[in-house]
C-alpha cells in the first residue's frame, strides 16, 4: 500500500512535456476569387456558457469541445472580401462527438479526447465540409476542411 501511495505521489505535472490540450481544428479554404478578412467563432451553449475566438484574413481555427456533452454548435461570423467589396454571412458550424479519456502517462496523466461522429454546416457562406480526421488528440492535426 505504501509503494502505491508513493507511486501516485511521484504522479505530478513537473515532468510533463505533452500537450494535455485537446483541440478541434478546421482549415478555411477559397474555392474562388474571394477572401476570408474576419472571424469571429463562439460556441452556441444552453447554460450560458460561450467560448469565443476571432481572427483576421484567418485560414483556420481551433477551439476546445466540452467534455460534458456530445454537440457543439458554434457560430461563424464571416466577413468576406469580393474584388473589394465586402460581405458579412453567418453560418453554424455543428460537431457530433464521444468524449472519452485518455491515459497519457505516469508524468501527464489524463486527457480528454474525442471521435467526431458528425458535422454539418448551414451554407450561407461555407458550401462544403470534408472531415480529414475524425480523432481529436493532443496532437496538431487537422480534422475539418471548410471551402468556402
Amino acid at each position: 500500500m505504501a509503494a502505491l501511495l508513493l507511486l501516485l505521489a511521484s504522479c505530478g505535472n513537473n515532468g510533463c512535456e505533452e500537450t494535455r490540450e485537446s483541440y478541434f481544428s478546421a482549415t478555411l479554404t477559397a474555392t474562388g476569387r474571394i477572401s476570408l478578412t474576419k472571424l469571429y467563432a463562439w460556441a452556441l451553449t444552453t447554460d450560458g456558457d460561450s467560448l469565443m475566438t476571432s481572427a483576421s484574413s484567418p485560414t483556420s481555427l481551433e477551439l476546445m469541445l466540452r467534455p460534458d456533452t456530445t454537440q457543439t454548435r458554434i457560430r461563424l461570423q464571416c466577413t468576406i472580401d469580393d474584388s473589394g467589396d465586402e460581405y458579412q454571412y453567418d453560418d453554424t458550424l455543428t460537431i457530433g462527438y464521444q468524449p472519452y479519456p485518455y491515459f497519457l502517462d505516469m508524468e501527464c496523466g489524463c486527457s480528454m479526447f474525442y471521435d467526431i461522429t458528425e458535422v454539418s454546416v448551414t451554407e450561407h457562406l461555407f458550401k462544403g465540409i470534408t472531415i480529414n480526421n475524425s480523432e481529436i488528440t493532443n496532437e496538431e492535426t487537422v480534422n475539418i476542411t471548410l471551402t468556402y
